[in-house]
């Protein structure tokens, strides 16, 4: 028998001799999780008591302090508290864009809004513990070099490995949950935040730490006053980078039944529901903008989240590729740069404007339609009999989200009239002409965008007010005011812009046109009310059915089920698509491609088809912007204003949705001309008297801001 074993073993050369010499690592890993894991338990318990500790007490809240739990905090406090932070961490601007996006993920649905907090919440505590660890070990490893040299290979390994690798121990150690899949998290987003800390502390010049040291400044002064503040844009960066690096990680912890967004769109991919994963994947990409938002450089304001993601996967092996070239220090101005002051014509263009937006900012507190509901009548039928009540523009049966939209864009031409009037170019980059006319489009197009609607049915009840028609004219007057004012404000372009036509820009004009079209044929409501489905024959047969049910109560159940299973069958094949076109809806499909007739026909001027004059590229740049705003609020009001009211089976159409779309595609192709116009600017000897303001006041307003932005 040995005889034949040997000569059936295999040969030196055959694959099956390796099977002979199995290196059991495996088994040896096994045995060392399984010994750390019954006998190092309360070690373990010190690694996890952070995380259960922020959790417990700033995501799920402890039981005697309810409130503290952020997936039960009001959503109107959510988001003011992310308002405050993007307005203490970046600007006013970036904190009220944060809380409306914020705002959009709530009105996706409860469901939604849960989970979107939850996000929050373990993106926040994984960020926070990573810049608890990250920050001082990357201080320590740029001051010493020994320690670098432990360090950097673990960090090599900690983004070389594979999650999925490390990921298991971790759940055998920990279990699943948040707390362990912030740990996996924490492990993949940690080393750029700890290199481009080490990176920033080495790249201060030596010669300025070495006359700190000269001054008789200790080694903490040195940290704290010297190496730490030049060192805070790399370390900022290396802030975002971890971030960013957490969000694409959320897949990984919804897996591990973390919660939060990136559960309901595993359950998407897994029973392969379109809808949740729209939705769920909507609402994760708006929490990434908010967060990306906040702690973003200033220098990378105009980079798509997508393509920060895309850098910050493809250099998390080397995030010091992502540090911007080390800018030199000139030598201080003599003289100060101050905005344009408004000229006699632009204050009184501005002041018309004003006068306007105060007519439409009163307008919304007058009734707008009374007798019926003119909008909420579609989507609730009760609203179609209101005999005797009036409603103004904030009701739900009356203006609804058409009022809020004129109130809306009436106070922001008021801001913009006002900011020119008392201190022009102060506050954010819209707070001007251009802006002004932008809003004051918006806000007309609300208004007549509300006229032009029918009313449900061939209701005879319904009435206009005086409050629309004084809408229409205020927001109308504050639009002419500010094509006026644009016309003599002193903009200006930073740098000049290409003398070439803009065949881009052509192409995505031409696209959203296309879009507005196919917007117009499709749904924009879709109705599966049963009052609605119900068909006269329909009727019959369900009142014979309820006939039966009543003179022989013995086949009442079975009556009622067939009533149910004809109600149900209805529903789901007699649904009624109201496109935007037909009568029987408010045709908002022609309103939506006059307005964006308009907005195509500026933008084919503002391209350099017709000349490459800078300035009237800028006005009808200005003008398409204006009209893609009535696009997009044409949409926006209309899908508002029914899911504030609309009964359970009526939802908007997608052809809302594309209107919408459409009309944010013909606002991008105007962001490389408006982005580059600012207020013009005069240069003026550093401790020179307003004096000099004065002066230039009385200058004519373009003449003399090209000539002083040409001289600066």
């Amino acid at each position: 028998m040995s005889v034949l074993a040997q000569s059936e073993a295999p040969g030196i050369g055959d694959n099956a001799v390796l099977d002979q010499w199995d290196v059991p690592f495996g088994a040896w890993i096994n045995q060392m999780v399984s010994w750390i894991d019954q006998n190092l338990a309360p070690v373990l318990d010190v690694f996890e008591w952070p995380f259960t500790f922020l959790f417990r007490n700033f995501v799920n809240g402890p039981e005697h302090h309810p409130w503290w739990e952020i997936a039960d905090m009001p959503w109107i406090a959510v988001c003011v508290v992310f308002l405050v932070i993007g307005w203490f961490t970046r600007n006013l601007r970036v904190g009220v864009s944060v809380a409306l996006a914020l705002a959009l993920c709530g009105i996706l649905g409860t469901e939604y809004w849960k989970e979107t907090v939850i996000t929050l919440g373990i993106i926040i505590v994984a960020v926070a513990l990573c810049a608890i660890i990250g920050i001082p070990l990357g201080i320590l490893c740029g001051r010493f070099d020994g320690a670098w040299n432990v360090v950097r290979p673990v960090l090599d390994a900690m983004q070389v490995v594979h999650p999925f690798i490390y990921m298991l121990p971790i759940i055998f150690f920990f279990g699943i949950g948040a707390e362990p899949a912030t740990m996996v998290t924490m492990v993949f987003a940690l080393p750029p935040l700890i290199r481009l800390t080490n990176l920033g502390i080495r790249q201060v010049p030596s010669d300025v730490v070495e006359a700190a040291r000269a001054y008789g400044a200790s080694e903490g002064r040195v940290l704290r006053d010297v190496q730490l503040p030049l060192a805070r844009p790399a370390i900022m960066t290396g802030l975002n980078q971890t971030l960013l690096l957490s969000i694409s990680m959320l897949g990984i912890a919804a897996i591990m039944a973390s919660g939060g967004l990136g559960r309901p769109v595993f359950q998407a991919v897994q029973n392969l529901d379109t809808a949740q994963a729209a939705s769920s994947g909507l609402a994760l990409f708006i929490v990434a903008v908010v967060l990306d938002r906040i702690s973003q450089s200033e220098a990378s304001d105009g980079e798509y989240l997508l393509t920060r993601i895309r850098k910050a996967w493809r250099h998390r092996v080397n995030p010091e590729a992502l540090l911007p070239e080390a800018a030199t220090i000139g030598a201080v101005a003599a003289t100060e740069a101050r905005p344009f002051p408004a000229g006699s014509a632009e204050r009184r263009s501005a002041t018309v404007a004003l006068a306007g937006a105060a007519l439409g900012i009163v307008s919304v507190f007058l009734t707008w339609g009374s007798g019926s509901g003119l909008i909420s009548g579609y989507g609730r039928l009760v609203d179609q009999d209101l005999s005797g009540r009036g409603f103004n523009g904030l009701a739900a049966e009356g203006g609804s989200v058409y009022g809020y939209a004129v109130l809306a864009f009436s106070l922001l031409v008021a801001v913009s009239a006002l900011v020119t009037l008392r201190r022009p170019g102060w506050g954010a980059r819209w707070l001007g002409a251009d802006g002004a006319l932008v809003f004051g489009l918006g806000g007309l197009v609300s208004a007549g965008a509300y006229l032009w609607a029918t009313p449900h049915g061939a209701n005879a009840a319904y009435s206009d007010g005086i409050g629309v028609w004084l809408a229409l004219i205020g927001t109308a007057v504050a639009t002419v005011a500010a094509a006026s004012w644009l016309r003599v404000a002193p903009f200006t372009p930073r740098r000049p812009l290409v003398r070439t036509v803009a065949t881009g820009r052509i192409v995505g004009v031409a696209a959203a046109a296309v879009v507005v079209v196919i917007a117009g044929f499709s749904g924009w409501t879709f109705d599966e009310r049963a009052e609605s489905v119900i068909s006269p024959e329909l009727a019959a047969e369900i009142e014979d059915l309820r006939r039966q049910a009543e003179e022989d109560p013995a086949s009442a159940s079975e009556a009622t089920l067939k009533m149910t299973a004809l109600i149900n069958e209805a529903q789901r094949t007699e649904k009624i698509v109201t496109d935007g076109f037909t009568s029987r809806g408010p045709r908002f499909g022609y309103l939506a491609i006059i307005v964006a007739a308009v907005g195509v026909a500026c933008a084919l001027l503002s391209s350099g088809l017709f000349g490459h004059d800078e300035r009237r590229k800028w006005i009808w740049s200005t003008a398409t912007a204006g009209a893609a705003t009535g696009v997009t609020m044409i949409a926006f009001n209309w899908i508002g204003s029914l899911t504030r009211v609309a009964d359970a089976k009526l939802v908007s159409g997608a052809g809302a949705f594309l209107c919408l779309m459409a009309g944010l595609m013909l606002l991008a192709t105007t962001r490389s001309v408006l982005g580059e116009f600012r207020r013009a600017e005069v240069y003026v000897q550093v401790g020179d008297e307003d004096s000099t303001d004065a002066d230039a006041s009385r200058e004519s307003g373009l003449s003399g801001a090209r000539t002083q932005a040409a001289t600066g």
